[in-house]
C-alpha cells in the first residue's frame, strides 16, 4: 500500500491504530499463561507457583532483547520487527499447545524475545508524530495494553470452556488449555499478516548495511545512566513494571486459587478493571504533556500504585467481587497506566535517531522488574502459600519512585543520591521526621484496626 499519497495526519492515524492493535494482541499473549496457569498446574500435577519461574525465564530473555534490539530495528525496519515480535508470541503459544512441559522454557524464551514490539512501535510513532502530540499519541498507542487485557480476559476463559460437537469426527470437542493456546496463536498470526500492506512505507528508512551487534547493550545503557532524567525514568520503569508484573501474572491466580473464584469470574474482574486503564493512560499522557509536570504525574502514579498494592494484601473471603474489582481498578489506573507518558518522555529525551534503542534500554528495567518480582513472588507463594506478602513488598519501590519524582533530577549517580539521602535521614532533623512519620503511621494503623477498612 502506497501511503505517501496520504496527508501526514492520516499517516499518523494509520500508524497509531496499527501499533495500538499490535500492542493489544501482544498483551493478549502475555496474559494467556496467567489465565491457564491453574489448569496447567492440574494437568501436570505441579504447584501454581511454577508460573513465577516461567515469567522469570521470559523476562531474562526480554532484558536481552529490549537492550539489544536497536540494531535489528535499524537493519530490518521497525514494522518488520513488530511482525517478528507477533510471530514469536504466536510461537510461544504453539509451544504451550503442544502439551510438552519440557518445551515450556522455549516458549518463555520466545515470549521474552517478543519484547522488541514496544521499542519498534515507539520508533515508528516517533518518526511520524509532531512533538506537540507525542505524549497524547504514545498514551493512545499504549491503551493497547488494557484493550488487550479486556480482549484476553473475556476471550481466553470463553475458549477455555468452549465445547462443540463435530459431525465429521462424530465426537464432542473441548478446547481446554491446549486448544485455547492454539486458537489464540492462530489469531496472533492473522494480526501479524494484517500489518504487511503498510510495511514498505514504515520501513523505508531501514538500513540493510547496519551491523548487528550486541555491543549496543553497553552504549544504550550508558545513554540512559548518563542522563539524570532518563535514569529516573528507568527507575520508574522498574518500580511500576514490578507492579504490573504482579498484577498481570498473579491477580487472576489469586482470585482462582487463593479466593475460590471461577475462571470466568476472575477473567471478568481482570477485564473490567483493565478496561478502566484505557482512559487513565490517555489522561496521564495529556496531563503530563500539557498541564502538569511529568515528574508530578510519575510521583502520583507511584504513590497511589503503592496504596493499591497494599490494599491487595487485605483480600479475604469477606470481600465481595465488586470490592475486589474497585481495588483492581485503582491498581490499573496507576500501576498499569504509566506506559504512554513514560515512553513519550523517553522519546523526548532520547538522542536523534536513537528512540528505538534508548526506549529498549529504559524498558529493559521493566523487564528486569518483571523477571525479579514474579520470581520472588513465586518463591514466597511456594514457601508460605500467601498471595498478600508479595504485593506488600512491591509497594516499597513504588513509594521510592514517589520520593524521587517529587525532587528535581539528581545530577550525580544514584550511589551518591543514596549516600546523601542516608546522611539526611540520620541527621537529627531527619530522625525527627522519621519518628513523626512512624508516629502518624502507628496512629493511622490503630484507627484502621479499630474502625475497619470498609
Amino acid at each position: 500500500m502506497d501511503l505517501s499519497r496520504f496527508t501526514p495526519g492520516t499517516i499518523l492515524g494509520i500508524a497509531t491504530f496499527s501499533m495500538l492493535t499490535q500492542q493489544a494482541f501482544s498483551y493478549v499473549c502475555q496474559i494467556v499463561m496467567p489465565i491457564l496457569a491453574d489448569r496447567l498446574a492440574d494437568e501436570f500435577d505441579i504447584s501454581p507457583a511454577w508460573l513465577g519461574l516461567y515469567l522469570f525465564m521470559q523476562n531474562v530473555m526480554a532484558i536481552i532483547a529490549a537492550i539489544g534490539c536497536g540494531s535489528f530495528i535499524l537493519k530490518y525496519g521497525p514494522l518488520r520487527m513488530s511482525q517478528v515480535a507477533l510471530l514469536l508470541m504466536g510461537g510461544s503459544l504453539v509451544v504451550i499447545a503442544s502439551g510438552q512441559l519440557w518445551l515450556y522454557p522455549l516458549g518463555a524464551v520466545f515470549l521474552g524475545a517478543a519484547s522488541i514490539s514496544t521499542p519498534a512501535s515507539s520508533h515508528i510513532l516517533a518518526h511520524v508524530c509532531p512533538p506537540r502530540l507525542v505524549s497524547l499519541i504514545f498514551s493512545v498507542k499504549q491503551t493497547g495494553v488494557p484493550v488487550g487485557a479486556l480482549i484476553g480476559g473475556l476471550l481466553i476463559p470463553f475458549l477455555l470452556g468452549l465445547v462443540f460437537y463435530s459431525a465429521s469426527l462424530g465426537t464432542t470437542i473441548r478446547l481446554g488449555p491446549f486448544g485455547t493456546a492454539l486458537v489464540t496463536a492462530l489469531l496472533i498470526l492473522m494480526v501479524a499478516l494484517s500489518l504487511q500492506p503498510i510495511r514498505t512505507y514504515f520501513d523505508q528508512d531501514k538500513d540493510p548495511s547496519q551491523k548487528i551487534s550486541f555491543g549496543d547493550l553497553r552504549t544504550t545503557l550508558a545513554m540512559v545512566f548518563r542522563n539524570p532524567s532518563l535514569r529516573d525514568i528507568a527507575f520508574a520503569a522498574f518500580a511500576f513494571g514490578g507492579l504490573q508484573a504482579l498484577f498481570a501474572g498473579f491477580f487472576i491466580l489469586y482470585l482462582i486459587d487463593g479466593l475460590g473464584y471461577s475462571e470466568i469470574e476472575a477473567g471478568t474482574a481482570f477485564a473490567i478493571s483493565s478496561f478502566t486503564a484505557i482512559w487513565a493512560r490517555i489522561v496521564w499522557g495529556v496531563l503530563g504533556g500539557s498541564f502538569i509536570p511529568s515528574r508530578w504525574v510519575f510521583a502520583a502514579i507511584g504513590f497511589f500504585g503503592a496504596v493499591a498494592a497494599l490494599l491487595m494484601t487485605q483480600f479475604d473471603f469477606s470481600w465481595s467481587l465488586n470490592e475486589i474489582i474497585w481495588v483492581a481498578i485503582l491498581f490499573n489506573i496507576t500501576g498499569l497506566s504509566w506506559h504512554g507518558i513514560l515512553l513519550a518522555e523517553t522519546a523526548r529525551l532520547a538522542p536523534e535517531g536513537q528512540v528505538g534503542g534508548v526506549t529498549g534500554g529504559v524498558l529493559s528495567f521493566t523487564s528486569l522488574a518483571m523477571m525479579i518480582y514474579p520470581a520472588i513472588y513465586g518463591l514466597i507463594l511456594a514457601a508460605t502459600g500467601s498471595y498478600a506478602v508479595g504485593f506488600a513488598l512491591s509497594a516499597i519501590p513504588a513509594f521510592a519512585a514517589t520520593i524521587i519524582f517529587l525532587n528535581p533530577p539528581y545530577a550525580s549517580s544514584w550511589t551518591s543520591f543514596g549516600l546523601d539521602l542516608a546522611s539526611a535521614l540520620f541527621s537529627i532533623r531527619g530522625l525527627t521526621h522519621v519518628a513523626l512519620l512512624l508516629g502518624l503511621g502507628g496512629a493511622f494503623g490503630i484507627l484502621f484496626q479499630t474502625f475497619g477498612y470498609r
